[in-house]
């Protein structure tokens, strides 16, 4: 990029197509779990975004796409999944040329644990608040914790294969025109 300006203009764009397709993989693309949920491939766009753009930007992209996917699918999680996708975003690294480097390939380990606990916490919260028992909220939110747990493992591998691929076009330098 030649000025600021327009870097800044490119990042906006390329966040907007992110958090489009955080929340297209979230809300459309789900397999159902038998405790009511569903598994999604959402993160694993966040995890692109977050090592394809600088990290306000990746945020701004998570955060939203995960509330636009939570407005069309489950409004009661919005607050937390703006929260938690925020966080998730916050590991990952677009300071290198490719995608996949050893740091982002690992950084799915903590940001997959966000996941897992973020929602489980948010489930004991939201029993809670509805006049659950504790001891009842608390079974609920660890029955949670296997599903978010699968899609965290998926998302991950998702990411990987995704990024490798995109590393081999060198789709980053293209699109940023490095």
């Amino acid at each position: 990029m030649n000025n600021k300006h327009s870097a800044h203009t490119l990042n906006i764009v390329i966040a907007a197509m992110f958090a489009a397709m955080v929340a297209v993989m979230t809300a459309f693309v789900q397999i159902k779990t038998p405790t009511g949920g569903y598994v999604h491939l959402g993160d694993s766009m966040i995890y692109l975004a977050a090592s394809f753009l600088p990290l306000p930007y990746a945020v701004a992209a998570a955060a939203v796409g995960g509330g636009i996917a939570d407005l069309l699918v489950y409004p009661e999680t919005i607050i937390y999944t703006v929260i938690i996708k925020a966080v998730n975003a916050v590991f990952f690294s677009a300071k290198d040329d490719k995608l996949l480097t050893k740091r982002n390939a690992l950084m799915t380990i903590p940001s997959g644990l966000v996941t897992i606990v973020g929602y489980s916490l948010s489930k004991l919260i939201r029993m809670l608040l509805a006049g659950d028992s504790f001891h009842s909220a608390l079974t609920n939110a660890l029955w949670k914790m296997p599903e978010n747990a699968i899609q965290a493992v998926a998302s991950a591998l998702i990411f990987i294969l995704i990024a490798a691929a995109f590393d081999k076009a060198d789709i980053k330098k293209r699109m940023l025109n490095r």
